[in-house]
């Protein structure tokens, strides 16, 4: 199979080979299968109407192309066949659940006008949410309907180890009648099995939590257990592995280096690398399913075919004993020079990549006498080639300054995201240097950008946790069983104590006063400022996976959850009890009020136990993109089309939902203001108008989405490796004067220090910028 199919890009075989793991362009997960050339292509177009919660829905098809082929949600989760196989026969209870849930998905099918053909114990997954029947489409289905309804008995033997009741054994006797006229049709053993109370209590759910984690989730966990040193190798070897066109390569183990060999063997042993003499990309979906490698592609597309080229150039130069004859023309030499000095993000070159670059540079400019050295900043390159071409030609100073100043403007933007302060002092330098346009965009950018500082955790590696106070103004740490808490505002720390191993997730307390440390088997909850324990709770988190903690805004309930595994609950700290246990629960301002989100059977639901009120218009929505208004009476939704905020009746309060769609949502004390945060982005909204006031790129948070915090004088945002950065809510707008501009930069980050001038101006004399 090629790399990809259509619109999507192909991952694992999934059981049999007609089976792919596949992610569209969004890095959206799906099971892609190859239909054969015999396919009904009638059947295939009819099962695409399928609805139903038992039924893994067909959302894409081509049933016309050379290779057809249909795909499907993706269910996380062990077939029927695996678990019968490890936990044993079902029990009574469970066996009519799966009866149930299994007819209720061949009734969906059948009315749809169509059959499944392959209704087995392969065919039916456990997933979080229950039973899924998979496979739909796959055509072979000529039998129709009755053929289904016997293998549906079949299956239900299997489950059953051959053990069945005797109601179940009669509706499995009919089902398997040796004519397929008097077979019963799916809705009426349906209706049959509803009789009966043990098919409606309670989920069929797995045995074990679910360990299926899509492709970008095992790369990124693989990522973060790496190293610092480590992790800064990954996009350096992943990107040599990638085409221009988002096609995988083979590159030669020996050209990666022995500094990548840690780096192969953790992603070699995690199925992502397959390593020998050669290393490829095992699935090609990893380019599409992992949002830190396209954000690394993104920022070096432009940038990769002149890579390649470079690369099979070296190579050519190299094994035919590196004549001159093979080196490349010097507009190509300018163009790779020109790449390598502005261009470059990842990529350093190697030893004989920089050799030949060095080879042709020289015999290009022979009277120059000078050895182009391509160095990982890329300004020093971009430095002495810029001058030894100016001076070549006897150009002026004001030709060198102003080409200086286009290289300082780029690199002011490379920086921008994730370091706003020295990106506003480099583009003022820029600007200084020669007001020629970059530097002109540059300087308009650095006014407009809503960041105004810093703070990183110094002590942050890869396996730290931490947590944003609710005002916004101390960051607390937990790094290899200690405990620390700083000043957000002046980087000043003020807590440093050991605490247990194993913290899973941290939590502030809404006033600020205490922490609570989730742990595998236990709570703890601690005083944050004298690092003095207060207590435990005889709960955890059990399995390893992507866990977050959360107090409730009374303070009276903490929160905990493990979104891989599934598993959550809240610990009412007033009653000593769990409340919550499995349910995805929304608490109000003051713990009044809980919207439990569970489906059509959702439902607002009060703290003092005394009433609930059925809540269906919650079906759908998603707990961790919702949010309470301050007082209590609206809830915040973010969907794919936007966000809608709605009273606690379900009634839209917008004619049309705030845009663009965003992830956890914030509101501010005052309820004016609603903020919305995703892994690499933060939007900030005012509600009176709906304008939105910040949209602005953060560092990447990895797996887990960032955190805002509104505060006094602004937003902050903790994004990955705990970096928070501070951003103001007051929209600017391009200054019209360029000096006014520099003259406010000046007043509140100042100019580039020496230091800073010599680490990103290196070889050319410092200036001062500011007066």
């Amino acid at each position: 199979m090629d790399d990809r199919l259509g619109a999507y890009w192909l991952g694992a075989s999934l059981g049999n080979g007609a089976v792919r793991e596949a992610y569209d362009q969004a890095g959206s997960r799906y099971a892609l299968m190859l239909l054969p050339k015999s396919a009904d292509r009638s059947s295939c177009r009819r099962a695409q109407t399928v609805t139903s919660l038992y039924v893994a829905k067909l959302v894409d098809a081509d049933l016309e192309g050379e290779r057809p082929y249909v795909v499907s949600e993706y269910v996380p989760g062990p077939t029927l066949r695996q678990v019968v196989a490890e936990q044993g026969p079902y029990g009574c209870d469970e066996l009519y659940r799966l009866a149930s849930a299994t007819v209720t998905a061949l009734a969906a099918v059948h009315e749809a006008g169509t059959a499944h053909g392959a209704v087995d114990p392969d065919h039916v997954l456990l997933g979080p949410e229950g039973p899924r029947l998979i496979g739909l489409g796959a055509a072979g289905a000529e039998e129709g309907p009755p053929a289904d309804i016997a293998a549906w008995a079949e299956l239900i033997e299997f489950a059953a180890g051959g053990e069945l009741d005797r109601a179940l054994r009669e509706l499995v006797g009919q089902a398997r009648d040796p004519d397929p006229g008097r077979r019963p049709d799916a809705r009426r053993l349906l209706l049959s099995l509803l009789d009966a109370p043990q098919s409606q209590q309670g989920r069929l759910l797995p045995p074990e939590p679910v360990d299926d984690p899509p492709l970008g989730e095992r790369a990124e966990q693989v990522y973060l257990a790496l190293p610092s040193a480590e992790q800064e190798l990954v996009p350096e070897i992943l990107l040599r592995l990638v085409e221009p066109g988002e096609t995988r390569c083979s590159v030669p183990r020996a050209d990666l280096g022995e500094r990548a060999e840690p780096v192969l063997q953790a992603y070699g042993e995690a199925g992502l690398l397959t390593v020998t003499d050669t290393v490829t990309i095992t699935h090609p979906a990893l380019v599409r399913a992992w949002p830190r490698l396209r954000e690394w592609l993104d920022g070096e597309r432009e940038g990769l075919a002149v890579h390649r080229e470079l690369v099979q150039a070296a190579r050519r130069w190299d094994t035919s004993g590196r004549r001159d004859a093979d080196l490349i023309p010097p507009a190509q030499v300018d163009k790779i020079v020109a790449w390598a000095a502005t261009a470059r993000r990842h990529v350093t070159l190697s030893d004989e990549e920089q050799e030949f670059l060095d080879a042709g540079t020289a015999r290009s400019r022979r009277r120059a006498r000078t050895r182009l050295a391509v160095v990982a900043g890329g300004l020093v390159l971009a430095l002495l080639a810029a001058g030894l071409a100016l001076w070549q030609t006897g150009s002026t100073g004001d030709q060198l300054d102003e080409t200086m100043a286009r290289l300082a403007a780029s690199k002011a933007e490379e920086l921008r995201v994730a370091d706003p302060v020295t990106a506003r002092r480099l583009s003022l330098a820029a600007w200084k240097l020669a007001p020629v346009e970059q530097a002109a965009d540059a300087l308009r950018r650095s006014a407009t950008d809503p960041a105004l500082s810093v703070f990183t955790d110094p002590g942050a590696d890869e396996r730290s946790i931490h947590s944003l106070s609710d005002d916004g103004s101390h960051l607390a740490a937990v790094t290899n069983g200690v405990l620390r808490v700083y000043d957000v505002r002046t980087g000043e720390q003020l807590v440093a104590k050991n605490v247990p191993e194993k913290i899973r997730a941290l939590a502030w307390e809404p006033d600020g006063r205490k922490l609570a440390m989730v742990g595998a088997g236990r709570t703890f909850l601690w005083d944050a400022w004298s690092g003095q324990a207060l207590g435990e709770i005889g709960r955890g988190l059990d399995w390893p996976g992507e866990h977050s903690a959360w107090f409730s805004p009374g303070g009276g309930l903490v929160f905990a959850a493990d979104r891989q595994s599934g598993e959550r609950w809240a610990w009412d700290l007033r009653a000593g009890r769990v409340r919550f246990d499995g349910e995805y629960a929304l608490v109000s301002p003051r713990d009044q009020l809980a919207l439990v989100f569970d489906a059509s059977r959702s439902e607002l639901r009060w703290l003092d136990g005394q009433k609930s009120r059925p809540a269906p218009w919650l079906a759908g929505f998603a707990l961790d993109y919702a949010a309470f208004s301050p007082d209590g009476q609206r809830i915040a939704v973010a969907t794919e089309r936007g966000v809608q905020i709605f009273g606690l009746d379900g009634a839209p309060s917008r004619e049309l939902p705030l845009t663009p769609a965003a992830g956890p949502l914030r509101f501010s004390s005052d309820g004016r203001f609603l903020a919305g945060t995703a892994h690499d982005h933060v939007r900030v909204w005012r509600l009176s108008d709906g304008a939105l006031l910040v949209d602005r790129r953060l560092p990447s948070a990895g797996a887990r989405p960032a955190q805002a915090r509104f505060t006094g004088e602004g937003l902050r945002v903790l994004t990955g490796h705990g970096t928070v950065i501070s951003l103001s809510l007051t929209a600017s707008g391009a200054p019209e004067a360029l000096d006014r501009a520099a003259d406010a930069i000046c007043a509140t980050a100042g100019g580039l220090s020496p230091a800073d001038w010599r680490r990103l101006l290196a070889g050319l004399p410092h200036r001062e910028t500011c007066d």
